[in-house]
């Protein structure tokens, strides 16, 4: 294996951008897109657009709330009651990931490497833990909390109880594509190969216990059991299960360079430019979909009773609602 070495400038160029608000899929507005609510469509209804004052990178729904990074301008918490922030929360740094477990808030800071744990009772950070360079990913499973450091081209693993790093997996080098990382019963998946593979950290040894080609692999989500690879450029996805992996066709959900937003649990959601799906959870086929009237671009996903999407290109959080047929 090799050892871990600098992040090639382009690469980090587009994290950059991200953090700071600006598009990857396009030159962002100058302020706010309009997006109106429409009327039923494919069983999903748009019934409100939450202007969140920057362009939201991460969303979690944890403590009865709706948590949205939102880069240097910190962390806002939208009330789903009345479709308003109620706290901005500014740690300093620059918020660009979120994950909610183990009663806390947990947040990466790209620019100060760190992991913030945010106590939702007070809305204070009320820890913090530093990782390794460029955090660009996070997620919870097997009792840690786990960061994924795109310039050290490692994976910190941390004890939501003390805060303090249990293991350092060490990767190869520039191997890690931002933000994608997700816990499996199966153990800790991360995309890398510089984006054309996916790996299985295995959280008893805390080692690298299974790599598999996926050409074009961006974002990374488990619903029932299986893993699913949202993949660049691409009207597919692949599903990883324990039988194997097979190559699942999204038709008419064609993902930009950077791959589809995907969320997970009892079904598939995907976003892609102007579009958001719920998909069956086995065959990968559409059951729901809506159409946006842009090209807006889709940060990421939660779902919580309704359906919750990034949209960085309006600075909007945008609250959907499936309506029974």
């Amino acid at each position: 294996m090799r050892r871990p070495g600098v992040l090639s400038a382009t690469v980090l160029a587009g994290v950059v951008a991200a953090v700071l608000g600006w598009s990857t899929a396009g030159t962002a507005a100058s302020a706010p897109a309009q997006v109106r609510p429409q009327a039923r469509e494919g069983g999903l209804r748009l019934i409100s657009a939450i202007d969140v004052g920057g362009a939201p990178s991460s969303i979690v729904a944890a403590a009865g709330s709706l948590w949205v990074s939102i880069g240097m301008d910190g962390i806002v918490r939208i009330d789903p009651r009345t479709n308003r922030p109620v706290v901005n929360i500014r740690p300093g740094g620059a918020v660009i990931g979120l994950a909610a477990g183990f009663g806390a808030i947990w947040a990466i800071d790209v620019f100060s490497d760190r992991l913030l744990r945010i106590d939702p009772r007070t809305n204070l950070v009320s820890g913090t833990t530093p990782v390794g360079g460029l955090p660009t990913g996070i997620a919870i499973g097997h009792g840690s909390v786990w960061v994924a450091n795109q310039l050290d081209t490692t994976v910190s693993r941390i004890s939501p109880q003390t805060g303090r790093v249990l293991a350092t997996i060490r990767l190869g080098t520039e191997e890690i594509w931002p933000g994608g990382i997700a816990a499996s019963q199966d153990g800790v998946w991360v995309v890398t190969g510089g984006g054309n593979e996916v790996s299985l950290i295995d959280p008893k040894t805390a080692t690298v216990d299974l790599r598999l080609p996926v050409p074009g692999a961006r974002s990374l989500a488990v619903a029932r059991g299986s893993l699913w690879v949202g993949r660049a450029a691409a009207a597919s996805l692949v599903r990883i299960d324990r039988t194997g992996m097979v190559e699942v066709e999204a038709a008419g959900q064609r993902a930009d360079a950077y791959g589809p937003a995907l969320a997970g649990g009892a079904a598939v959601w995907l976003a892609v430019p102007g579009q958001i799906a719920r998909l069956r959870p086995r065959t990968g086929r559409s059951e729901l979909e809506l159409k946006l009237p842009n090209r807006h671009h889709l940060s990421a996903i939660a779902v919580a009773g309704d359906v919750w999407v990034a949209d960085q290109n309006a600075e909007v959080v945008l609250r959907l609602r499936v309506v029974q047929r």
